[in-house]
């Protein structure tokens, strides 16, 4: 996780401004102004903000990129917390590349389009918002997708590398706001293949309901011993089991959200979403 405080992992690397934009108010560290004051961080003391002493100025295109690395993987997503200040002409926006920045995909209003996912409830960068706000995407679908896949998307990744990018634009108003923060990045790419390379057979089950109240029910093609493991947002294991039957029925007990659940035979695996909706 980036929190942007000492000691560093690493993942700082991977934050870049966009440098063609001179004006670029993009900083790192702790904010000093009137919302975004220097007790406002979510994870005290430092986040990535517009400008951390300054109101952002009229007519401005600011940019920062997060560039990460991919490998075939049953889940991959982003999450972060952010809080906006801004007026009703301002434009903030996060796009993704799968194909170097050929492409890019606003994931808020092609998410459908993508398959993609959202822990909790979708964001919005359209207006401000008095408190932190989480964001948390889950990608894994079109992630692991390719041409010819039965997941037919416009674009598709074709790099290891997957770029975010971080757009903010002001208008001409004079009005003075503080514009846009965030803190705490966390891009999930945790669950890996082992040394035996399975095929991947989505059609294996069918699970129903989705989303669901906590009861899950899954339907194999045929009976054979698989494993089920549930993820969550984290890449974390929440549940674990051993089936033998072509049917069963989980009785979950999570927390609201958005999960991925791992159907895996000797030589077959099978990803599939949940929502937990209660």
């Amino acid at each position: 996780m980036e929190n942007f405080e000492a000691p560093y992992d690493g993942f700082r690397d991977q934050f870049s401004f966009d440098t063609t934009h001179h004006n670029n108010i993009w900083e790192i560290g702790r904010p000093h102004k009137v919302v975004f004051d220097s007790l406002s961080a979510y994870s005290l003391p430092n986040v990535i903000v517009t400008d951390t002493l300054h109101p952002y100025p009229p007519n401005d295109t600011s940019i920062f990129f997060v560039t990460q690395s991919y490998s075939f993987g049953v889940s991959f997503g982003l999450n972060f917390e952010y809080r906006l200040n801004i007026d009703s002409g301002a434009i903030a926006k996060m796009e993704l590349s799968g194909d170097n920045g050929l492409n890019w995909i606003n994931p808020i209003t092609e998410d459908t389009t993508y398959m993609f996912y959202w822990g909790f409830s979708k964001p919005s960068f359209d207006t401000s918002t008095p408190s932190w706000q989480s964001f948390q995407l889950d990608m894994g679908i079109w992630a692991n997708s390719y041409p010819g896949s039965p997941d037919h998307f416009p674009h598709y990744r074709t790099s290891d590398t997957i770029l975010f990018r971080f757009t903010f634009i002001s208008d001409s108003d004079t009005t003075t706001k503080d514009g846009w923060m965030m803190d705490n990045f966390f891009v999930q790419n945790a669950i890996m293949e082992g040394s035996v390379k399975l095929i991947n057979n989505n059609d294996l089950i069918n699970i129903y309901p989705v989303p669901s109240s906590g009861p899950v029910y899954i339907h194999a093609r045929e009976a054979s011993k698989a494993t089920i493991v549930i993820y969550d947002m984290k890449g974390q294991v929440v549940y674990s089991d051993v089936s033998s039957t072509s049917s069963s029925m989980l009785n979950l007990n999570l927390p609201n959200g958005c999960y991925t659940l791992k159907y895996s035979t000797d030589n077959s695996y099978a990803i599939k979403r949940l929502v937990i909706i209660r």
